[in-house]
């Protein structure tokens, strides 16, 4: 259900029951060769939609737009970022309104894990609930990898099985950095160009449909319980 596909009297009549909203944030931002720029924007509407369906929790529009790291922003055509601050005060603007209607938790679902993207959402309001999709275990399923780095084995297998019309396993390629020399730019300190680097971090090439079936899965199951245990409380 579509908070804004509502008329404003049947929202009304949602927050006799329920209280809660779902909030997809999404990013324009690169996904190396194979992926497209909305790759983090319709997973975490998908995992959005999904859960609505099953608890009848209303979904916001999606935040279109995250904090990327300087370096996609300097060189990867098309990567838009906003600042920390513009998130924070977005999503702190947002709720404050909600909340004067009656709404009192938000979930913020994000598959975009930068430091300053994640600690904008969790500042910018005390009831929102922040989930980091892909922090769910993966070691088990991944054969280079351990965790989701970006447009990886992790994140391309998800595309696989969600939405393998959008992804161009042809030209998928390979890039691993230390990331003892990758810290600096995860930490929005450098944005000098990397020798090499085609937009992911990762074993891209590995990924498949049957693991992304799986690490779905647990991702959505990560979520439920976070919205299950706001409900039963």
């Amino acid at each position: 259900m579509k908070l804004n596909m509502l008329k404003y009297t049947e929202i009304k009549k949602y927050l006799e029951n329920k209280d809660c909203l779902l909030i997809p944030i999404g990013t324009c931002e690169q996904h190396g060769l194979h992926l497209p720029l909305c790759t983090d924007t319709i997973v975490a509407e998908k995992m959005c939609d999904e859960i609505s369906e099953r608890y009848g929790i209303l979904v916001a529009p999606t935040v279109n737009y995250g904090v990327n790291l300087p370096l996609d922003n300097k060189i990867m055509t098309g990567t838009t970022g906003i600042t920390y601050e513009i998130l924070k005060d977005t999503l702190k603007s947002i709720t404050m309104y909600w909340k004067n209607h009656g709404f009192k938790h938000f979930f913020a679902v994000s598959c975009h894990g930068d430091i300053f993207h994640i600690k904008a959402i969790n500042d910018a309001d005390s009831d929102i609930d922040v989930i980091e999709t892909y922090e769910v275990e993966q070691k088990d399923l991944l054969e280079k990898q351990e965790c989701t780095r970006h447009a990886c084995e992790s994140e391309t297998s998800v595309m696989l099985y969600l939405y393998p019309e959008l992804v161009d396993m042809n030209v998928a390629k390979d890039f691993d950095i230390p990331i003892t020399t990758f810290m600096p730019y995860l930490e929005h300190k450098n944005d000098k160009p990397i020798e090499g680097y085609i937009g992911n971090v990762g074993y891209s090439t590995f990924a498949t449909k049957e693991k992304g079936k799986v690490i779905y899965e647990r991702m959505i199951k990560n979520l439920e319980d976070v919205v299950k245990m706001y409900i039963n409380s």
